[in-house]
């Protein structure tokens, strides 16, 4: 049986500072009993992939209902905006309240230590001897009030809103892919270019510029005459264009943040001069 697709797949509402509830309409996103029944049968496994899921997630009826992180300052200042784009929310950080909360072992993640603050792009100073629910608060606190060393104003977000294991065979945006199907996946990234479009014209409008780390945003959101993702391209700096529909914001690619020295590389090849 065939169902019709409508408009309002996905809903937002803010939840605390740097986090958003969802609300997916499953209707809305399976075409057919057959991609649902999938997706149902999919649906324990991805929950017990990580033991977070189940604090994170709410399957009641036709709606999935869960956490996601989007950290976007409602403060100005005169540096230029930039928007750091990730694929998908890791369980454990949603968890934590904080993109990149942590790594094994609760050392600071590759992602702050690693990329950010030796390409420049973003020095928070937070005192690796706090405990890890003090470093969250303290990197949250700090990019809301613009309280760090950049050149830039920093926003950070998320293409696919849906959180996944951070390892495993239900890990990253291909978890997601596995757990709804390839032709919802289509219709789900449809709703979150429009989201991820609308925080860029109210935070990066008129000097700003968004940085994709991940292979799916950059294809979705990447304007029609700008190359497709391919990682070596990614690698040497390869891929920047404009956003989609959007000509007056720069769009670059870096690689993904587990090739940090890479990520780091590009990232300073593209913003910090000399």
């Amino acid at each position: 049986m065939k169902r019709d697709l409508t408009r309002g797949l996905i809903v937002f509402r803010p939840k605390s500072p740097g986090q958003l509830v969802c609300a997916l309409d499953l209707e809305k996103l399976f075409s057919s009993d057959e991609e649902r029944q999938k997706f149902e049968g999919n649906w324990k496994p991805f929950l017990a992939s990580d033991r977070n899921n189940s604090g994170i997630f709410q399957h009641t009826g036709s709606k999935l209902i869960y956490l996601t992180e989007q950290l976007i300052p409602d403060k100005t200042d005169k540096r230029p905006p930039r928007l750091l784009l990730l694929g998908n929310p890791a369980s454990h950080s949603i968890k934590a309240g904080m993109f990149f909360s942590f790594e094994a072992g609760g050392r600071e993640h590759r992602f702050w230590k690693n990329i950010l603050r030796p390409a420049g792009i973003l020095d928070l100073a937070v005192d690796e001897n706090l405990s890890i629910a003090e470093r969250n608060t303290r990197r949250r606190e700090r990019l809301l009030d613009l309280d760090y060393k950049s050149h830039f104003r920093i926003g950070l977000a998320v293409y696919i809103s849906m959180p996944s294991a951070a390892s495993g065979p239900w890990s990253g945006v291909a978890g997601v892919r596995k757990l709804i199907g390839g032709q919802a996946m289509k219709r789900l990234e449809a709703a979150e270019r429009e989201r991820i479009l609308e925080c860029s014209k109210s935070f990066l409008v008129p000097n700003g510029a968004i940085v994709a780390f991940q292979k799916n945003a950059w294809e979705g959101l990447r304007s029609p005459d700008d190359p497709p993702y391919r990682l070596d391209a990614a690698q040497t700096g390869g891929l920047k264009g404009k956003l989609s529909g959007m000509p007056k914001i720069n769009f670059y690619c870096v690689p993904p943040t587990r090739l940090a020295g890479l990520a780091r590389k590009v990232l300073k090849q593209f913003f910090i001069p000399g």
